[in-house]
Formats: C-alpha cells, structure tokens, sequence
C-alpha cells in the first residue's frame, strides 16, 4: 500500500505539537534512527512502511504503520530523547549511538539507606558499603541467542543494573547457597560483598515503580540489553506465578507493549518459591565489557588487551566524549591519559578494536517487537 503526504503540512503538524506522553524505557520510541532526536528521517521511514508490518517502524507494536505510530511520533517531536530513562538522579547517562551502547555510571550506592550489618537488627555481614566507580553498557540493541557468553547461574558479581545504580547479582552467594532463602540482607533486601559493592539478589521494595494497567514498572536492565521489571503482571497476579504468560527459563516473557522482558519474583519473605528471583538466564548476548576481565572498572576490553592500569582506564573511560576507551584504546585516549590522568607509559600499539569508531547507528526496536 503506498501512500501520499504532503511533506510540508505534516512537519508543520508535528512542529507545532506539544509532547504530552513518553513511553517507558530508554529514549524515544520513535527514534527510529537512532541518534537522540526524533526527526524528518524518522518521519520518512514511517511513511515509506505505511500500511506494512514493517517492525522497525511499527513504534506502538501493534503490528502495521500506521496512524497511531505517527501520533506517537508527534507527541515525541522536540522531546529530550536522552532525558528519557529510568535511572535516578544520582546515576549518569549517556548516549553511545555509533558502538549501540547506553552508558551507565553509578557508584552502586543506593538512594536509601543500607544496614545495619552489625547484628543489631540480627543481620551480621563484616563488609561495608563502598563507591565502586563502575561503568556499565547496555546494548541498544538486544541479540537474542540460544548460548549467551556468559552462564548466568555460574557468573559471580554484577549481571544486571537497578534503576538506582545499585548492581543485581544471581540467586547464589559466594559460598554456592540461595542467598535469599539463606543470607541476612537489610530492609531493602540488599548487602554489601566482600569488595564493598552492596546488591541485590532479589526484587527491593525501593524498586516499586507501577503502570497504570497494574503492571510492574522498569527496575532495571539486564547486560543483554532487555529490561526488568517488578513482581506484577497485572493487578494482584504476580509473573513468577502467572499462567496466562508463564515465563520462561530466563524468568522473562514477551508481550505486545513491552517486548521480551525479565520479571524479578516477590521477596523470599512473601513467596518462598520465586527462585530465581531475578533472573534465571540471558535471553540475549550480554555485553562482554561488563564483566571482571581485567583493565578498567567493569571488565574494559580494550585496556585489558594493552595492560593499561585500571586506574588510568578509569579516568580516561570515564570523562565526557571518552567512554568508548574502555573497550577501544586508541591514541586520542593515550593522549587524553598523559595529559589529564598522570599516564606515563609508553603509547600503546592500536588494538584490534570489536567495535570500530566507524561502526554505523544501530537500529533499536520499539517495544513490542
């Protein structure tokens, strides 16, 4: 079905509306090009998929282009697109469009209180909460796979990130056991290990974001790039539990409006049977650079691969315009290490980068498909 438009009326149309509604999640829904603002380009990809199932235009998810994508994409016309997230003040988000990345960083301290891990409310635990300067990127674009690079259940440490910074780790503690049925945590169901890094292994009651359908809001983003979300379904049917929708393996379904997601089950204290808790697998490819391999903070490919000191890798990755370096060491973050971070090593060969500064903007899908 092809369709005529008068280019002129519509981009006066859309200019002269006002945004009143944005979606949930990480930008603009109908940044179909994904480079931080909603434009003329995204207009014309919409018009050029009118009438078809195209899913990349198909910004409300219900299946064909149509009017409605288009009303979406005027209600988010001159909207802040990078100002669209869930993560709280106390975090720092940027936009990495070329390598497909939205950057995180946080200290992994929460926005309410921890403890007291001092046996006076019966939770005894030696470690104390510390700032771990970490940065985290989740892909833009999830890959959904059969075999992730990294086994869920059996990777220690961070695995997903809480909407306030805080880091999510699987059901086990270092020492192999179910941590929610088996380990003492504070009144927001979270701890510190052993390096001072407090998280969760569980849903927190300071994750209690709702829709209005009575569907549990974001409370985090797995390293594969799709969002969890609370406890509900829908009112009073929690998702561990649903059978209408039941969740897979990776404690995740897919519906119209959202998409594949993960749910997180209620806390241990009111269902003792919601392991895994959080999740149970990556549905998709998590991202590598997110992991304790060596360099940087995080896991940083591209310093491991050099031997480039962490903290010098901390601070050239974690300045404004530098964050690729984390995982693509190249001479303008040598440049920017000797001058600003005390560097003086010598310059480092270019590596062989995963992800080249000319690697072209991806393409994130809307919710729904």
């Amino acid at each position: 079905m092809h369709v005529s438009f008068n280019i002129g009326v519509l981009i006066s149309l859309i200019t002269s509306a006002t945004a009143t509604a944005m979606p949930y999640g990480i930008g603009c829904v109908t940044d179909i090009d994904t480079n931080g603002s909603v434009g003329v380009g995204d207009v014309l990809t919409i018009i050029d998929s009118w009438g078809t199932a195209n899913a990349e235009a198909d910004c409300n998810g219900d299946g064909i282009v149509g009017v409605g994508d288009l009303l979406m994409l005027i209600d988010e016309w001159g909207v802040d697109c990078e100002a669209i997230h869930p993560f709280t003040d106390d975090t720092a988000v940027s936009f990495d469009y070329p390598g497909g990345f939205v950057v995180v960083m946080t200290s992994g301290i929460p926005d309410h209180p921890t403890g007291p891990f001092d046996g006076s409310t019966g939770c005894n635990n030696p470690n104390s909460v510390t700032d771990q300067n970490r940065t985290i990127y989740i892909p833009m674009v999830p890959t959904p796979t059969n075999n992730p690079a990294i086994e869920y259940l059996d990777q220690p440490g961070p695995l997903s990130v809480s909407t306030n910074g805080v880091a999510m780790y699987n059901p086990y503690d270092a020492g192999g056991v179910d941590a929610p049925s088996s380990i003492c945590f504070d009144e927001y169901n979270g701890h510190p290990s052993a390096d001072g890094s407090y998280h969760y292994h569980q849903w927190s009651p300071a994750l209690d974001a709702m829709e209005a359908d009575g569907h549990s809001g974001v409370i985090g983003y797995s390293f594969d790039g799709y969002p969890i979300f609370g406890p509900w379904e829908s009112d009073n049917v929690d998702a561990h539990n649903g059978v209408v929708n039941p969740l897979d393996d990776c404690h995740g379904h897919t519906d119209a409006i959202r998409g594949y997601h993960y749910h997180a089950s209620l806390p241990y204290s009111e269902d003792p049977n919601g392991f895994p808790w959080i999740m149970g697998c990556y549905h998709g490819e998590p991202e590598i650079a997110n992991f304790d391999t060596g360099g940087g903070g995080g896991g940083c490919d591209g310093c491991a691969q050099l031997m480039i000191p962490p903290p010098i890798c901390n601070c050239v990755h974690n300045a404004p315009g530098y964050e690729y370096c984390c995982m693509n060491w190249d001479s303008a973050c040598q440049t920017y290490a000797e001058q600003f971070c005390g560097a003086g090593f010598a310059p480092p060969e270019e590596p062989s980068n995963r992800f080249p500064n000319n690697r072209p903007p991806v393409k994130r899908p809307p919710p729904g498909r």
